[in-house]
């Protein structure tokens, strides 16, 4: 039958027919037979009841021990075949069963996941009541603390940085022992009530000191004043540091994004292209000399080193391009060579000449206020020869040689009183103990609007100082290296010696009581020592004299200070203190020659000597010939260099003499087999012979 509440409908109708019926017989019954009967009825209806019975209670029963073993945590399957509502409420129940067991199955198998993530998570995982007395702690606070006891202990006697509580949500920073972590405690609520929180620490020490560095690295790279450009594997700009701004024109909001050929001439596109791939294929393109454009119209030139960038996983991410603006250093190389081309053209030394820029990686490393050096770059490596982990730490005086450790304290103090970059030709000490000739540019390291430090760019410059030392001391007349101070008696000495520097492209600045017109020199700039002002007049005034030297350009100058007036209108120690200064400065940073022209009259002889102290002599070169005829044999010997033989009357044209002149003091040297007189077509030419060419060479 299909329904319980039938089946008992039936069963009580038929016991109500039976009992109605067995009543019925009774009557008509004698009464011997009536108690049998009664008890075989009460027989037939009590079996009745227990069929009834047992068909109801056995399937609860069976309910019954199903339940009892779902709340152990087992499941036992419930079979009832009645075919009515307890075989529905077996099926209901067993469905019901399997999805409680299954979702305690997976909430125990998500709560050993978590436990296990918790335990061997990196972070200390903790939680706290509303008092921040630790309830629960994960392993990792052992690892941080040792073997202490941590249940029970407030968070604040572990860690002294720690708020008090207020029911929201915490974060801090707190120092232990030496590491630094970070704090974010959330509240737990029960009810609606604060009861305590949990919270994550974790150790950002690597971190920080990873955000330090990348802060200091950036500090470089914003602030040196060479372009540093990075671009996307497309070729666009991605940063573009001040340096860029400055060379170009362009702010980083106009650049970035534009492609990196806008600053590039339409027809060396493809050789930017052509490097690139070199970039890609070997990993860098160093040394690019070209051209490039600023937003004003200029062409400038460039010397650029173009360096591919990967990553981890040995992916092209994009290029970085650093660009130093050599404009002014070609200008510069050009009236060298045009100066040299002039005196000694199509020769060997004009081939030197114009490989006097090599190509080399540039050095970068940055030091401290104290000194100290804390950057080293690959460049650097390869130049100086200590590796990264040697250099950093060591004093930036290791570098130095002997005569120039104070070269970083003059440069500290430079850059203190005007934050500019300064760039100068220096010397290096490597670690194998060479000393190499460097380009040199210094620029400040500015952190939080304070300087924290220098950066140093540097540039293997050793074949061209020496090929520029040799020219200067093949064509002056007299002695003189680069960063000296020389003293002399005689203006017209140091008139000479200026006149043969400023052709080679020296800046010529003379500071004297004579008028311009007086002095008589072209191409330089003379200041009149004068208290009335005007427009070429300098005040006799210490200070003022320095920082005038101080703004002259940073390297090939040839200065003339005459001090036989200035004497008169400043004390002696002040001008003594003055060319100190003036010596350190031009000797560490090789800004040129300072020639300082006294009278011994006009200074008392303890005076004039404390000047010879701090100065060198000038002196002319030893030749065994009257200086009229070392002229004119230098004349020839120059001429000759670059495969000229000049004729008489060039030599009369370039040396404003007089046709006998010249005969007369031709005849003289070709008496000591010095010069030859050779027909040549109509005319004559000079020659110099094999013992001439020795006096020069």
């Amino acid at each position: 039958m299909g329904s319980i509440f039938l089946r008992i409908v039936v069963a009580s109708l038929i016991i109500s027919v039976i009992t109605i019926a067995l009543y019925s017989v009774i009557q008509y019954l004698p009464s011997d037979y009536a108690l049998a009967y009664n008890l075989y009825v009460l027989i037939i209806i009590l079996g009745i009841s227990v069929f009834l019975a047992g068909s109801i209670t056995d399937p609860l029963e069976r309910l019954r021990v199903g339940f009892d073993h779902l709340l152990n945590g087992k499941f036992v399957q419930v079979n009832i075949n009645t075919r009515d509502e307890f075989e529905d409420v077996a099926n209901f129940f067993n469905k019901v069963a399997r999805e409680l067991i299954e979702r305690e199955r997976v909430l125990i198998e998500t709560e050993r996941k978590y436990r296990n993530l918790v335990e061997n998570l990196n972070d200390w995982v903790f939680e706290t009541d509303g008092s921040l007395n630790i309830t629960f702690t994960n392993a990792k606070a052992y690892d941080i603390f040792g073997e202490v006891k941590i249940i029970g202990t407030n968070l604040k006697k572990l860690v002294s940085e720690t708020p008090d509580p207020n029911g929201k949500s915490l974060s801090f920073e707190a120092r232990i022992a030496d590491r630094i972590f970070e704090f974010n405690l959330n509240p737990l609520h029960e009810n609606g009530r604060f009861v305590g929180y949990i919270g994550i620490g974790r150790d950002i020490t690597d971190k920080k000191k990873a955000e330090e560095r990348m802060a200091h690295l950036a500090a470089i790279t914003e602030h040196t004043i060479d372009a540093i450009v990075s671009l996307d594997v497309d070729g666009n700009i991605v940063s573009w540091n001040r340096g860029a701004e400055a060379m170009f024109g362009y702010t980083a909001k106009e650049m970035i994004g534009k492609p990196f050929t806008v600053l590039m001439p339409e027809n060396m596109r493809e050789l930017c292209r052509e490097n690139f791939r070199k970039a890609v294929i070997e990993g860098h393109a160093r040394d690019i000399e070209s051209i490039r454009l600023t937003k004003d119209g200029r062409r400038i030139v460039v010397d650029q080193t173009l360096t591919a960038i990967y990553n981890s996983n040995g992916e092209l991410t994009g290029f970085v391009a650093i660009m130093r603006d050599i404009t002014e250093k070609k200008k510069s190389e050009e009236k060298l060579r045009k100066a040299y081309e002039e005196l000694e053209r199509k020769t060997s030394e004009l081939r030197y000449l114009a490989n006097i820029v090599e190509n080399s990686q540039d050095a970068i490393y940055s030091i401290d206020l104290n000194g100290k050096i804390t950057s080293w770059n690959k460049g650097a490596e390869n130049l100086f020869g200590w590796k990264k982990h040697e250099a950093i730490g060591m004093d930036s005086k290791e570098l130095l040689p002997e005569g120039l450790r104070s070269e970083t304290e003059h440069i500290l103090q430079k850059i203190r009183s005007n934050l500019q970059s300064i760039s100068f030709d220096g010397k290096r000490r490597c670690k194998d103990g060479r000393i190499i000739d460097v380009e040199v540019t210094v620029s400040p390291i500015i952190e939080n609007g304070r300087l924290s430090g220098i950066s140093v760019i540097a540039r293997d410059a050793t074949h061209k100082v020496r090929s520029e030392m040799e020219m200067i001391r093949r064509m002056l007349k007299y002695r003189v290296d680069i960063g000296r101070l020389y003293l002399t008696d005689s203006m017209d000495v140091a008139l000479e010696v200026l006149a043969d520097m400023t052709k080679m492209g020296f800046k010529g600045t003379i500071i004297t009581r004579k008028l311009p017109e007086d002095v008589g020199v072209t191409n330089c700039r003379v200041l009149w020592l004068s208290e009335r002002k005007s427009k070429d007049s300098i005040p006799p005034d210490v200070d003022v004299i320095e920082d005038v030297l101080s703004n002259l350009p940073e390297k090939n100058n040839v200065v003339i200070l005459e001090l036989d007036y200035l004497i008169t209108k400043v004390d002696f120690d002040s001008l003594l203190s003055l060319i100190q200064r003036l010596r350190e400065d031009f000797y560490i940073l090789r800004r040129g020659v300072l020639i300082l022209v006294a009278k011994p009259d006009v200074f008392d002889g303890r005076r004039y000597s404390l000047l010879r102290i701090e100065c060198e002599p000038l002196q002319r070169k030893e030749v065994k010939l009257q200086p009229e005829l070392y002229e004119l044999l230098r004349f020839v010997y120059m001429k000759n260099r670059v495969g000229e033989r000049p004729s008489i009357k060039d030599t009369m044209d370039e040396l404003g003499l007089s046709r006998n002149t010249v005969k007369r003091r031709v005849k003289l040297l070709k008496s000591r087999g010095l010069i030859n007189l050779v027909k040549y077509g109509r005319s004559k030419v000079l020659e110099i012979t094999e013992e001439g060419k020795a006096i020069f060479e």
